[in-house]
């Protein structure tokens, strides 16, 4: 459980080809799926969020609470726009990562998408 605390995006098989080589030992991967559950652990699909590091997460945190007591009228000017990415060369594929319930926005259980790169359009 110690591998999987420490990396959450460690698969099943490859966890089984680390405790081979370590302790010598051959484990099916579905042995370790089933540990992994029992402690509390589900296989479950990144969910993607903009990469934001620790100094922008507190900017960002400081302008939200600014914004809590703004009066209705002023939110009746703002207009909300949301986008869309398009991928040019085929998809990003999916990472699943190993979390407990309620552990979906945590850092390590994430993947971090930049707005810069090649293959895709914001729409």
């Amino acid at each position: 459980m110690h591998k999987i605390r420490k990396n959450p995006r460690l698969s099943a098989v490859k966890l089984t080809t680390e405790l081979e080589k370590r302790f010598a030992i051959k484990v099916n991967p579905e042995t370790a799926r089933r540990v992994a559950r029992s402690h509390g652990y589900n296989s479950r699909v990144a969910r993607r969020k903009c990469f934001v590091n620790e100094r922008t997460r507190l900017v960002r945190l400081d302008f939200a609470k600014s914004l809590v007591d703004k009066a209705i009228s002023f939110w009746e000017c703002i207009m909300f726009v949301d986008e869309s990415k398009f991928n040019i060369f085929g998809s990003d594929g999916r990472i699943s990562v190993w979390r407990k319930p309620k552990e979906e926005l945590n850092p390590k259980n994430l993947l971090p998408t930049v707005k810069h790169g090649g293959g895709g359009i914001m729409v």
